[in-house]
């Protein structure tokens, strides 16, 4: 008989078919194990996890959908965006209300990331004197350090994450939990389960060599240790996190190319979404080439008329307040040095126009890229 190994992934009707390359790499990876794969999620139906649950069942392994209420949350939890629903945030509930109770432990991935190797050593790691174990601060943002110091806690990443959840219901109460994120809240303009759990853990996070768990692939982290530092920790790490920058880079969403790409795809190859992936992709472009014509025609040539000539008004303004002083001090100005004037400002406003077109295009051009 295989060791149990209970896993948690939150997602939501909207996004699930993403989800599909994380889900099937984790059964096919970990066949040393009989998988509980507990999703979280506000709306997701059995009909919607019908495709995946055939093939955890194919692995000898099960899925189980447990519902979050949105409405309970909220206002006692702050997500970051609309872009976010709170069902994100399922993870503060899930040691006290929602997990079954034989649940003894509880290993958190992400929706965005595929699995590439087993994890029934991590799984298995000794938590005694430990509320859980996760990679290393080693691939996190020096900005993160950081602020979990300012904010007086361990930094904790999220995704493979372990959780002793019999020793968590044990020693803390969900409102215990929940005060803890309002102060995050307060501190950080939004909930936040890596601070919050930071905090609530302080000293008692076992810390693995985070090479031999996970790597973030996107900009900041290329940028931060680069291509061939990625590259190495491919070959030994047992999780890819596609998390996204301000940019929201995503395998189906390549803003920018990462190398662990190619093995998202892989996997979504098998998918039965497959070609939903690059119509949704098509869309997202056809949506953000409309945002780009619409802000080209807000532009207009009208706006670029008034706007030269409210520069030229005001050039012209100053020239007079100029000319005048010098006719008061005696000096006479000859007709044509008004002519030369009102050509050089009218010159002058409407470059200066042209300029805060064509800037102001490149900038909606950038936020609409990274929208």
């Amino acid at each position: 008989m295989k060791p149990r190994m209970n896993v948690y992934l939150t997602t939501a009707k909207k996004v699930f078919k993403y989800a599909y390359p994380m889900i099937r790499s984790l059964f096919e990876q970990n066949t040393d194990s009989e998988v509980y794969l507990y999703l979280v999620s506000e709306n997701l139906e059995e009909e919607d996890v019908r495709t995946e649950r055939e093939l955890a069942q194919s692995h000898g392994g099960h899925i189980v959908i447990l519902r979050f209420d949105e409405d309970m949350a909220r206002g006692k939890i702050v997500s970051a965006s609309d872009h976010w629903p709170l069902g994100t945030l399922g993870c503060y509930w899930l040691f006290h209300e929602l997990l079954p109770d034989d649940v003894d432990r509880i290993l958190a991935l992400e929706s965005d990331a595929v699995v590439s190797g087993s994890l029934r050593e991590f799984y298995s790691t000794d938590l005694t004197g430990c509320y859980a174990a996760c990679p290393d601060p080693e691939h996190k943002p020096a900005a993160h350090r950081e602020l979990m110091k300012q904010l007086g806690g361990d930094v904790l990443t999220f995704v493979v994450s372990l959780y002793d959840v019999k020793a968590i219901r044990r020693d803390f109460t969900l409102e215990r939990i929940l005060s803890i994120d309002q102060y995050v809240v307060k501190a950080f303009g939004h909930s936040q389960q890596e601070l919050t759990f930071g905090i609530l853990f302080q000293d008692k996070i076992k810390f693995l060599p985070a090479a031999d768990l996970c790597v973030e692939e996107n900009s900041q982290s290329m940028e931060a240790m680069g291509y061939d530092y990625l590259v190495e920790c491919e070959k030994t790490c047992k999780v890819l996190h596609f998390s996204s920058t301000q940019e929201k880079e995503k395998p189906w969403n390549p803003v920018y190319i990462m190398p662990g790409y190619e093995r998202w795809w892989r996997y979504a190859k098998e998918s039965p979404y497959y070609k939903e992936y690059f119509e949704e992709q098509w869309k997202t472009y056809r949506k953000k080439a409309a945002q780009t014509e619409s802000l080209k025609k807000n532009i207009t040539y009208r706006n670029l008329l008034l706007m030269t000539l409210a520069v030229y008004m005001m050039l012209m303004a100053v020239a007079g307040v100029w000319l005048m002083t010098l006719t008061t001090d005696g000096m006479p100005v000859n007709p044509l040095v008004w002519i030369a004037i009102a050509v050089v400002a009218l010159a002058v406003a409407a470059g200066a126009a042209v300029a805060v077109r064509w800037v102001s295009m490149r900038v909606m051009g950038r936020r609409i890229i990274g929208q």
